[in-house]
């Protein structure tokens, strides 16, 4: 039987996935999270709420954390403490893409990454790296999902500029399958891998898509002031990671190369909604409510 694990953030979109990938495949687990779900899974479930000190109880040498990766270093001591030899975690590919950026909150998101990954990497225990692309397939991302609703809702979506930066969407699922793969490599120790999904697109048409997978004509409006207007709805109620950089990326390239992955473990992702409506939400009839109210 294969080795257990722990999984540190097990309700969240990634989370989610690797419980199903370990129940179908009979793995045993220690699962934990800030919340115990009210459907455990058969799984052994522990509450953890990396916000405050945390107790952990004996953990399997081998973890995976899906966490936002700012959260790990001060409990890295207790973590050792209780176990953990190895840690696959994930960060984010955003450290290239918004390297650049003009938007304060988004700089300090950055810089938290940045500074999280340094602390990870000069830890004592072996530590992998995957550093995601933009997520979906969860209904819980501020990306494809968020386009997907307003697609729904108004039937449109604005654009700005060309839009025409490269994009690689990542399905959750491909992720938790690459976060199980790399956790049973201690050889990957020390490295990060960038994880893009198995298609890359322009903005422009991962937005075209978005509008095919729910049935809908594609009306891509462009709109001349739309960094302007998204910046002001952010600063004034909107989402904080509305942000002119943010619409102003529609231009850039946000896709990196990611055959290292492919060649240390067999990634191989799936290509942008291979299944359609059902990658956009889960489970598929929110958006369908959505479109009809």
């Amino acid at each position: 039987m294969t080795a257990p694990l722990f999984v540190l953030g097990a309700t969240g979109q990634i989370g989610d996935r690797l419980g199903r990938r370990l129940a179908g495949a009979g793995r045993p687990a220690l699962l934990l999270a800030r919340r115990i779900p009210q459907a455990p899974g058969g799984f052994e479930w522990r509450e953890a709420d990396l916000g405050e000190r945390v107790a952990f109880p004996p953990l399997p040498p081998v973890g995976i954390a899906t966490v936002p990766l700012w959260l790990l270093p001060p409990h890295l001591e207790a973590l050792q403490a209780a176990g953990l030899r190895r840690l696959v975690a994930f960060s984010t590919t955003s450290i290239f893409g918004k390297a650049t950026t003009r938007s304060a909150v988004e700089r300090r998101q950055i810089d938290a990454v940045l500074a999280a990954e340094a602390a990870l990497q000069g830890a004592s225990i072996g530590v992998t790296l995957l550093r995601p692309a933009l997520i979906y397939g969860a209904g819980r991302d501020a990306g494809v999902t968020a386009a997907a609703r307003f697609i729904a809702r108004f039937g449109c979506y604005p654009l700005w500029g060309p839009a025409a930066g490269l994009r690689q969407p990542v399905h959750a699922d491909d992720l938790a399958a690459a976060a199980l793969a790399a956790a049973d490599r201690p050889d990957l120790a020390g490295q990060a891998f960038n994880l893009g999904g198995g298609e890359m697109l322009g903005y422009r048409e991962m937005i075209g898509r978005i509008f095919d997978a729910l049935g809908r004509r594609r009306r891509l409006v462009p709109v001349p002031g739309l960094p302007w207007l998204a910046a002001a709805y952010g600063r004034f109620g909107g989402p904080a990671t509305l942000t002119a950089d943010a619409v102003r990326r529609m231009s850039h390239d946000l896709a990196f190369d990611d055959g290292a992955a492919g060649r240390a473990f067999g990634y191989a992702p799936r290509r942008f909604l291979a299944s359609g409506v059902n990658d956009l939400v889960f489970p598929p009839a929110q958006i369908v409510n959505e479109m009809y109210s």
